[in-house]
């Protein structure tokens, strides 16, 4: 993980922690994981995102702990054929949701993937699976941290008015690989 992106995470956790009780509904970025507690079989990003915050949910966006990962993989049992998650399950780490919706590493490559909304269909309906980011550092800062929130989340949430409020919504809102 770069190091302002563990610096942000760090001075993001110390903000919300002066506003408990009130931002736990919306907002929590917990501790870093001890590196015993954290599964070696899962990728570097991962780990590294593990240790500097062993779950983060930031308004639609749950990334789970580390001990809560194995418990979201069901998804993977689901995934649309044209996916072709099926045929190499090992392959993919579901590492989070978004909307309650999977969103995806490729453990070969590091890019991250997710269902973009259409319309209201339930994520396993739809005819989209899309590449949002190249990385875990990338797709955190620019969608969890940044701009691209309001992107593919919303632009009207606590979320969105804590990151506006620290300056981390300016910029592109398309910052990230096309969807």
């Amino acid at each position: 993980m770069n190091p302002e992106l563990r610096e942000l995470i760090a001075g993001l956790r110390a903000e919300l922690e002066g506003g408990r009780p009130a931002t736990l509904v919306w907002a929590q970025i917990n501790a870093g994981a001890p590196a015993d507690e954290i599964p070696a079989g899962l990728p570097r990003p991962v780990r590294e995102l593990l240790a500097a915050a062993d779950g983060i949910l930031a308004g639609a966006f749950d990334l789970p702990a580390a001990a809560e990962l194995p418990g979201i993989q069901y998804h993977l049992e689901t995934m649309p054929g044209f996916t072709r998650i099926a045929d190499e399950p090992q392959r993919w780490l579901v590492f989070g949701t978004l909307h309650e919706e999977p969103l995806l590493l490729d453990r070969e490559t590091g890019a991250v993937w997710y269902f973009p909304d259409a319309d209201g269909d339930e994520w396993f309906m739809r005819e989209r699976f899309d590449n949002v980011a190249s990385g875990l550092d990338e797709f955190v800062g620019h969608y969890v941290f940044g701009p691209g929130y309001g992107r593919i989340a919303f632009d009207d949430d606590e979320w969105w008015e804590f990151l506006s409020r620290h300056g981390l919504t300016e910029g592109d809102h398309d910052g990230g690989r096309e969807a």
